[in-house]
């Protein structure tokens, strides 16, 4: 009997959490799982593809996604994002809420080393190849390992930019070497890092707000 009590607890824990995480959406219109989907552009050429264990479509068209994987085509560079689950607030794969275990990994077409990052929490603007958080952040090159706090990144240009506290370790010929500075951008074209002690404030601001009003994300 305390095996079910236990069972039926946490069955109703579970679903407590999906509801608050999804501001109490309604019912669920439709729910697919382990699917896969592509969006093709005028001339039939990949866009982006997306696929995941499980798919909620809820009855105000917000989508809930568990375990998915993300793929951004473009001409010079291709796109795989992960995460433990994703929300896409209007269904209309514009504006995704990933969370948990976010890992975005940016190929490019000249076979140049991928550029990996990690966070917990991010936001894409898949329209505009545009990541952002708020949250600590791990960026991996093929010789360096910087952190810092915030992100803005900007994968069709190829632009990087750790918004506070960045910290770049290098590691090469010569040794291992610490740089700091207040922010940092990495072009990921021309493999060149920059130290940049402008105040990114605004932006700070906007990502933390988005952030931390929808859907209660803290």
């Amino acid at each position: 009997m305390k095996k079910y009590i236990i069972l039926i607890a946490c069955l109703i824990l579970s679903s407590n959490l999906e509801s608050n995480e999804l501001s109490n959406p309604g019912s669920v219109k439709s729910q697919v799982l382990n699917f896969s989907t592509i969006k093709n552009d005028k001339d039939m050429k990949i866009q982006w593809s997306l696929e995941g264990e499980l798919m909620k479509k809820y009855n105000n068209n917000i989508t809930f996604v568990s375990r998915p994987e993300l793929k951004l085509y473009r001409l010079s560079s291709r796109t795989i994002v992960k995460s433990n689950t994703a929300i896409d607030p209007s269904g209309d794969m514009d504006e995704i809420y990933l969370k948990n275990n976010v890992y975005v990994k940016k190929i490019s077409n000249d076979n140049s080393p991928p550029v990996r990052m990690y966070t917990s929490y991010a936001i894409l603007y898949v329209s505009r190849d545009l990541i952002e958080t708020d949250k600590g952040v791990t960026i991996i090159t093929e010789n360096s390992k910087t952190t810092g706090i915030g992100m803005s990144a900007d994968l069709d240009a190829g632009l990087i930019v750790l918004l506070e506290d960045a910290k770049r370790e290098i590691k090469d010929e010569e040794g291992t070497r610490i740089i700091q500075g207040n922010k940092m951008i990495y072009n990921t074209n021309t493999h060149e890092w920059t130290i940049d002690d402008s105040p990114s404030d605004i932006i700070k601001k906007k990502i933390k707000k988005k952030v931390t009003t929808t859907f209660n994300i803290k």
